[in-house]
């Protein structure tokens, strides 16, 4: 009855739609630099994904209307948490609420997503990191391991059975190493691509090699290994093959302080960039732990943020920012320019 009801509404309105409505163009991407005028900007505001629709190509009067009748699903981001993108301009995202893995095909305009773990749906997909041969991992710090998915989103292999509470991912330069911040175990666990355990970073403690609860990872083109220990309000450093090679951060509410570090990521200079997950903002570094700029604010407006958590900068130094509690992940620019 419904399909008839729809079939007949769409056959009436088909002779009007060459004089319909155009779809409303989209809206303006404000102008946000940090730091803001008259110093130069080194970082600009570039837009937001939240939707399908945000990457869509704008669709005619008509469409919008068949997707109303036909009962479209309304996707949205619930509570992004891990983010990373391919050098193909495929944005994707762990939603630990939703339950998926969205895709966002920036270039292509198509958005798809991953739902399960082989047969298993996701319980909290929380990590994500893509290898230099475009295979995904995704850790599900629930189901307790972790997922390599090819770029079609088939699962290849599951590993890191033995994890107690898997959560943030990296890949090393030459994808031969994976990894996975184990933060109830208070250390990092390395692994090949086939997933084969090689050996642990760290232990609980506050020391060179200590750990308390972190949380996320990432590794710079040299191989350098930059940890988020969210709980000592450090960003802790090794080197590549696992020995310590400094720290820095300390507990505090005042610029370059910390009191949640997240996510972190560096760009092609060799900045480090944290989310502080408590303060609301993006913070940046040099590589001494020399406090550089400071980015955003709690709120809800482009270049605000609320309770971030992941982050990603990919090879054209473009900045992704999961945005949790705003429900969408924000993205800027690096312009070069920074100490």
């Amino acid at each position: 009855m419904r399909s008839r009801r729809a079939g007949l509404v769409l056959s009436i309105l088909l002779a009007a739609a060459a004089c319909g409505p155009t779809p409303p163009p989209p809206a303006a991407v404000p102008v946000l630099v940090w730091p803001p005028p008259p110093e130069p900007a080194r970082v600009r505001y570039v837009g937001s994904l939240s939707r399908p629709e945000d990457i869509e190509a704008p669709k005619s009067w008509l469409g919008r209307l068949w997707e109303v009748l036909a009962g479209r699903e309304e996707i949205r981001l619930q509570r992004p948490y891990g983010v990373a993108a391919d050098r193909a301009g495929r944005v994707y995202v762990a939603d630990s609420a939703a339950r998926v893995i969205h895709i966002f095909d920036v270039q292509a305009q198509k958005y798809s997503a991953i739902k399960q773990m082989g047969k298993q749906p996701f319980e909290t997909p929380i990590g994500i990191a893509v290898a230099p041969d475009g295979s995904v991992y995704i850790s599900d710090s629930q189901m307790r391991r972790v997922g390599a998915f090819d770029r079609s989103g088939k699962l290849l292999r599951e590993f890191g059975q033995d994890l107690l509470r898997p959560t943030g991912l990296a890949v090393s330069p030459r994808g031969d190493r994976v990894y996975v911040v184990d933060t109830l175990a208070h250390q990092v666990a390395v692994f090949d691509p086939a997933g084969k355990r090689l050996g642990t970073i760290g232990q609980r403690g506050a020391g060179a090699a200590g750990f308390n609860y972190p949380t996320n990872i990432s590794v710079d083109r040299a191989g350098v290994i930059y940890v988020a220990d969210t709980m000592n309000f450090q960003v802790k450093i090794f080197s590549a093959d696992g020995q310590p090679r400094g720290h820095f951060g300390r507990h505090g509410d005042g610029s370059g302080d910390f009191a949640q570090p997240k996510g972190l990521a560096l760009d092609s200079e060799g900045h480090v960039y944290v989310v502080e997950g408590i303060h609301d903002v993006l913070q940046i570094f040099d590589v001494t732990g020399r406090f550089l700029l400071g980015i955003g604010a709690t709120g809800h407006a482009p270049g605000n943020f609320w309770l971030p958590t992941g982050l990603h900068i990919d090879g054209q130094d473009r900045i992704y920012v999961a945005d949790s509690y705003n429900n969408r992940v924000q993205m800027f620019q690096y312009v070069r320019g920074l100490p």
